[in-house]
Parts: structure tokens; C-alpha cells; sequence
């Protein structure tokens, strides 16, 4: 201006920063020694220049590291990351000449997890069921052992005892578990399965249960806005050197399998009051027995096969109202259970010793459990022995 340079005077400002150590502890990051001078103003370029660059250096650590750790996940109650837990069934009877798709034992696993809230669109996380065996071609039943001696005798299924619904995928495929969770809120629960053991094929007679592990199948949780950012267990049966197939000798022949027989007409009026009973009509389950095990019972409901009560669910050809059908040994009650010839299967009930038996007396009556009206009245329920 006026014919006079212009004076660029120095910025001692400069001289606080360098030389310089960066300070990055917090983040994790190594301390980094910046190697600067301060030199007279024709290096003043280059010195702004390099403070620069290394500012926006630590801008770009801590950005890198805070949006791996904003990101939310879902976890496990004990470690926070992947966890296999393993099943077991222990000693298991097999009992001859059972039909394929009968459940030889059952076990459960509960499993908990808890999750970040999740503020990214869509929100909350989806949950899911993983199965990479090949199917059986028995609905929801995959083949175990398929590298022992014999292949193909053994199947699991996977019920989730939270819904009832049986997982129906194989050979790697997913399944939906539950419905997705929605909230931008953090969540926890728990998976709860229910791991039946099935026979698959009559190979099952020639089969042994292994010592190691057999098979591993998934369940978990994945972020819905970033699906790579999930959790899961790893489930896998290991006996560890403990279990065992047993095969049951038949050792009684039922010489009634199809029982049918009519209960009395009764009026309205004596099934007045809901609980009670009338029309007591007593049969037998007629058996030709060897001696060597011990027999127990287990009745199915076969039109409700979920009953795990004492009356008997009427067939949809029913026309009466407000009445059920009760079968009852020695005077009480019998509850039904699963179709099944497991030890220990729900309101399964000890005979006797074969060597005793030739027939198993029951008698069947009426219930009130409502308002009766009149009608047909019809049940129908199955029996299954096992030998233990």
C-alpha cells in the first residue's frame, strides 16, 4: 500500500506447539512424538502445514474409535460375547419296535442375553434360529450321528418353549425365533428350547451315542440397522462320556391295541354342577407279558396331544356342550402326556413287573365342566408302554 511492502511479523503462538507430544491416552492410541522446529517466517507455511495434518490425524483416531464402540450389540449375561452351551440326555431306552418319530427323551436349555439400545432406524434387533443338519424327512426333526456306525438312526428337534413353535430349517437355513424387538429402549430376556431326541430309523438298534461333541446349531440376535453386529450361542450335544443307548427287549404284547366300548346315556341333571361325574364304565388294556423289565403307561390325548390334564378333550364330532370324558386307575384320575416312551415323560405311570401282568383295568365317566347341554359325547386317546 503507498509503494511499501507488506510485513508478515511472526506468530509466537506457534512456539507453544512445537516441538510437541501428542496426547492420546484416553483413546487408546500410542503416544505419537511430533518432530517439528520452529523456524523464522519463510517456514511459516510449512509449520502450519504440518500442525495441520496433525490435528486432522487425531480427529480421524477418535472418530474411527468412537463409532466402533456406539455401535449397539447384544450379549450374553456371562462373558459378553459368543458362548456355546451343550446339551446332554444321558441313559436312553429305546424301546423295540417303536414307529419312526417316536420321542425317546427330552432335555431344556435356558439361555439369557441383553442388549444395547439400538436408536439407529429400523430399531431394536431380530432374533433367530440356525440348524445345519440335513431334515429327516419327520416334520422339524434333523439327522444327528451321521459319522457313526449307524448313519441316519437318530434325529433332534427344536421346540421354542416361549412360542410352541418348532423350528423347521436345516441344512444352514434360518428361522425367525421371535418376533423382532422394535424399542430404541435396551432389552434382556432369555431363549428357552425344548431338545427332543427321535427316533429316526430302525438303524437306531445298531447305534451308540458318542463321547464328543455332535453337531452345533445357533440361536442369536442381530442389530437391525447393522445385521453384521450380532451375538449368538453356539448349542452343540456332548454326553462328555455319559450317555448311552439302551435297547429295551418287548417283553409284553398287547392283545387289545384298538379298545372301543359306550358309556351309558345319563340325563342332564345329574351332571348339574360343574366336577360332577356319572356314567362309570370300566375296560381293559389286555397284555401277554415275559418276565425282565418293568412296565409303565403313558395315555395321549389324541385330539388335543398338548393335554397334559386329566380330561379327555372330545372329538370334533362331538354335539354335547359342557362335558369331557376322565379315564382313572384305581379310582383317580389319569393325566395325559406326550406320545412318547422316554423315562420320565409326563404323567407317565408305573404298571407293575412284567412277570405279573396280563391286563391293566381303567375306567372311564363323564365330567361336567360347564352348562351341559345334550349331545354325542366321543374321546379318543392312545396308550404307550415302555420297558424299563
Amino acid at each position: 500500500m503507498h509503494g511499501k511492502r507488506p510485513m508478515i511479523r511472526s506468530i509466537p503462538l506457534a512456539r507453544s506447539f512445537l516441538p510437541a507430544t501428542v496426547r492420546t491416552r484416553k483413546l487408546g492410541i500410542p503416544r505419537m512424538p511430533v518432530q517439528a522446529e520452529c523456524h523464522p517466517m519463510q517456514n511459516g507455511k510449512t509449520m502450519l502445514k504440518y500442525l495441520l495434518i496433525t490435528t486432522l490425524c487425531i480427529a480421524g483416531s477418535m472418530y474411527s474409535v468412537a463409532s466402533q464402540a456406539q455401535i449397539p450389540r447384544c450379549y450374553n449375561d456371562e462373558t459378553g460375547a459368543d458362548y456355546q452351551r451343550s446339551f446332554s440326555f444321558g441313559t436312553v431306552l429305546v424301546p423295540s419296535d417303536v414307529p419312526d418319530g417316536t420321542v425317546l427323551a427330552t432335555t431344556t436349555l435356558t439361555m439369557p442375553y441383553r442388549c444395547d439400545a439400538n436408536t439407529t432406524s429400523p430399531y431394536g434387533y431380530s432374533f433367530y434360529f440356525m440348524n445345519n443338519q440335513r431334515p429327516t424327512g419327520i416334520p422339524g426333526v434333523s439327522y444327528v450321528l451321521t459319522s457313526l456306525p449307524a448313519p441316519e438312526s437318530l434325529g433332534l428337534r427344536f421346540t421354542n418353549l416361549e412360542t410352541g413353535e418348532v423350528m423347521m430349517v436345516y441344512n444352514g437355513a434360518t428361522q425367525d425365533w421371535a418376533p423382532p424387538h422394535t424399542t430404541t429402549k435396551p432389552i434382556e430376556g432369555r431363549y428357552r428350547i425344548k431338545i427332543e431326541l427321535i427316533k429316526a430309523s430302525d438303524r437306531i438298534y445298531n447305534a451308540v451315542i458318542p463321547n464328543g461333541t455332535v453337531g452345533i446349531w445357533q440361536i442369536g440376535a442381530q442389530n437391525r440397522a447393522r445385521p453384521t453386529y450380532g451375538y449368538k450361542y453356539q448349542i452343540y450335544w456332548n454326553e462328555a462320556g455319559k450317555g448311552k443307548l439302551v435297547i429295551m427287549p418287548k417283553t409284553c404284547t398287547v392283545t387289545t391295541p384298538d379298545i372301543r366300548f359306550p358309556l351309558p346315556p345319563v340325563a342332564a341333571s345329574k351332571l348339574g354342577t360343574v366336577g360332577m361325574t356319572a356314567g362309570d364304565t370300566g375296560f381293559n388294556i389286555g397284555l401277554n407279558c415275559k418276565s425282565g423289565s418293568n412296565v409303565y403307561v403313558t395315555l395321549t390325548d389324541l385330539t388335543n396331544q398338548g393335554n397334559t390334564g386329566n380330561q379327555l378333550t372330545l372329538t370334533p364330532d362331538s354335539s354335547a356342550q359342557g362335558v369331557k370324558l376322565r379315564i382313572l386307575r384305581n379310582g383317580q384320575p389319569v393325566g395325559y402326556g406326550p406320545d412318547s416312551a422316554a423315562i420320565g415323560n409326563t404323567n407317565q405311570w408305573y404298571v407293575g413287573p412284567s412277570a405279573t401282568l396280563s391286563n391293566i383295568p381303567l375306567t372311564a365317566q363323564y365330567i361336567a365342566t360347564g352348562k351341559v347341554s345334550s349331545g354325542t359325547v366321543k374321546g379318543v386317546a392312545t396308550f404307550t408302554m415302555s420297558y424299563q
